[in-house]
C-alpha cells in the first residue's frame, strides 16, 4: 500500500496563506520549527517542520 508522505519542502498552512497578498503577517503565526517525533516511537514525527525558508532568517534574527 502506497501512502502519501508529505514532500519535504513542504511548508505549514501558516507559511502558504501568507504568502498570499493582504496575509503577510499569518506567516509570523508558524510555530512548526521543529520536528515533533511520536512519543515512544523512532523515526516517525507527529509534526514535520516547516521548510520555509524565512524560519532560518527568523533564527538568525534573534
Amino acid at each position: 500500500m502506497n501512502i502519501p508522505v508529505a514532500a519535504p519542502s513542504a511548508v505549514s498552512a501558516e507559511c502558504t496563506l501568507g504568502r498570499q497578498r493582504g496575509y503577510e503577517g499569518v506567516h509570523a503565526m508558524c510555530r512548526q520549527i521543529k520536528d515533533v517525533p511520536l512519543p515512544h516511537s523512532t523515526g516517525i514525527l507527529l509534526v514535520r517542520r516547516c521548510h520555509c525558508a524565512c524560519h532560518g532568517r527568523r533564527a538568525r534574527n534573534q
